[in-house]
């Protein structure tokens, strides 16, 4: 089977390489947005190419992608394109019903997801909704600040950025300022700041179809693992979130556990793939298998993992190459899970080194990439 990525982001993209790979299915791959590119170099990949979208562009330059995408599909002869990265996701969602030379994988609108993603947006729709979430205050302007009455520290971030960009604990007003004035692009107004939740961070993976979860799993992370467990409560958020907007597709919510009473308060929502689902695929819950059944019209078969369901934790190696390797080498993981490697995401991670190799090198010259969020407002 042929699966086309269409990508805006590099880690994300090789994440689904990865399990792709494993799946024995052939990845092909165009990027849409400009990065390091480093997932041309991944083992798993067939055929990279690319469409950039201009910072300027226009609906003749979708239009064009459009065309671009469905001439390539039916050369190779594509069976199912999936979105990687939020650009990706949205563009594909603003388009699917155009791409009529493949399958797309399990998505909900773009409007949906523009507003999901939005930090403001979503605080307001869980406000709405009834749902525990950390008390937050949007400022626009800089004069807010002066007459804020908050209890330090607190937590600031932007409305629309993704992977921790811009967000920082700050102990104080005139850090506030000192932040605002910074004048970066992560740091501009407006933004959020929100209550500190002392506590313990919880990532919920679902895959949904039609407000309904087909599959889910939570879990956290630890210095040298990620930690897997059932959390009956969590799971009562999620079906109430993903009913209430009536949501299609894999999305990734943050969730506080607060020390001080054992409250959860949600954060923040990913409408997509995220950096780490490749700990779920791991660890049983494959996302990537089940979108592609879903695509094709298929119902998931009842004997494949659809959650998380150790009720004490359950630990499983990082796999990712950087995490692994270090694991192996100071003995945390255990070496005989050489032993399947053929059929172990971490393994096959480490076994295919030149992606990350390159993006080190990318890095290391200190090539910053343009946030791809950016053009949810301009498509």
């Amino acid at each position: 089977m042929n699966i086309l990525i269409i990508s805006s982001s590099e880690g994300i993209t090789l994440s689904i390489l990865r399990c792709l790979g494993l799946l024995k299915l052939n990845p092909y791959l165009i990027n849409i947005w400009k990065s390091s590119s480093s997932s041309r170099f991944s083992r798993f990949c067939k055929n990279y190419t690319s469409y950039h979208l201009s910072e300027s562009s226009s609906a003749k330059e979708v239009e064009q992608i459009v065309r671009n995408i469905n001439g390539y599909c039916q050369q190779k002869k594509i069976d199912v394109i999936i979105p990687a990265g939020l650009l990706g996701t949205f563009l594909v969602a603003k388009v699917k019903e155009k791409l009529t030379s493949a399958n797309v994988f399990p998505l909900t609108s773009a409007e949906k997801i523009y507003n999901l993603h939005n930090k403001w947006d979503f605080y307001k729709f869980l406000l709405e909704e009834k749902i525990p979430v950390p008390e937050t205050i949007f400022i626009e302007r800089e004069e807010q600040i002066n007459s804020l009455k908050l209890d330090f520290p607190v937590i600031v971030k932007p409305l629309d950025l993704g992977n921790g960009e811009g967000v920082k604990k700050i102990d104080s007003l005139e850090e506030i300022k000192e932040y605002i004035y910074n004048k970066k692009v992560e740091n501009e107004l407006p933004l959020l700041i929100q209550e500190y939740i002392p506590g313990l961070d919880i990532i919920l993976g679902v895959l949904a179809e039609n407000g309904k979860i087909l599959a889910w799993g939570t879990y956290r992370r630890t210095p040298d693992f990620l930690e897997f467990r059932k959390n009956d409560a969590i799971m009562d958020i999620a079906h109430k979130i993903v009913s209430s907007c009536n949501y299609t597709g894999v999305a990734c919510f943050d969730i506080r556990l607060d020390e001080r009473d054992s409250s959860l308060k949600v954060l923040e929502c990913n409408p997509r793939f995220w950096a780490s689902f490749a700990g779920l695929v791991y660890y049983g819950v494959d996302f990537v298998k089940m979108g592609i059944l879903l695509a094709q019209g298929s119902q998931l078969p009842e004997n494949l993992k659809k959650e998380v369901t150790s009720t004490e934790p359950k630990y499983i190696a990082y796999p990712w190459p950087n995490n692994f390797i270090k694991g192996l080498i100071s003995g945390k993981y255990p070496l005989n899970s050489i032993q399947k490697f053929q059929t172990d995401l971490a393994w096959q991670s480490l076994l295919d080194p030149l992606p990350n190799l390159y993006e080190k090198v990318w890095n290391r010259l200190g090539i910053l990439n343009t946030y791809d969020g950016i053009m949810l407002d301009k498509l």
